[in-house]
């Protein structure tokens, strides 16, 4: 390989790879705060009748090191990461979209569709939450808008694991390739 070609490949290497540590980071985090801070929550007796609140926070708990307002900083922030990572591969891949669009290979490329499309309404459910907060909107519109992202996040979490399986052979020959150079 020549040196233009092997800086291509590093760099695809390594944006490739930190789009793994970055989305296992982001979803670990997620799901520290989805199972140690909204999961349970508590009952309140009001005026003879028994009301559950079950997205109430403490922010005072600690989970694994950190308060919900520490791990939701590094949800927000790994996504952030995650998201210009992504933006750059799809830049990268740009031309096989459109081939693939192009030539109707949707049937044979509908994993890596799939991904994407919900990777698109993962972060939609996750932002509107954000600006519905920030307008002084619906507690239930909000609550419910972050109840959609996290049941679709768990089937997003499958499709990632299954898109890096298939592109394991990628990672086997492109790390043996840097590896000889």
């Amino acid at each position: 390989m020549n040196q233009p070609q092997n800086r291509k490949t590093l760099v695809k290497f390594l944006i490739n790879n930190l789009l793994i540590v970055s989305g296992l980071i982001m979803v670990f985090s997620g799901c520290i705060m989805q199972v140690g801070f909204h999961m349970g929550g508590h009952t309140e007796n009001i005026q003879g009748a028994t009301y559950v609140e079950s997205r109430a926070i403490d922010p005072d708990r600690v989970v694994c090191g950190l308060t919900y307002n520490g791990w939701s900083h590094t949800h927000k922030g790994f996504i952030v990461i995650f998201t210009l990572l992504l933006l750059h591969h799809l830049y990268t891949h740009w031309n096989w979209y459109k081939g693939v669009l192009g030539k109707g290979l949707i049937r044979k490329n509908w994993l890596t569709l799939t991904l994407c499309l919900l990777f698109l309404i993962v972060a939609v459910t996750g932002l509107v939450p954000w600006f519905i907060d920030l307008a002084g909107g619906s507690t239930a519109a909000r609550t419910g808008f972050i109840e959609i992202h996290d049941k679709l996040t768990l089937l997003l979490i499958l499709f990632l694991i299954l898109h890096v399986i298939k592109k394991t052979p990628w990672y086997r020959a492109t790390f043996a390739k840097i590896a000889k150079n």
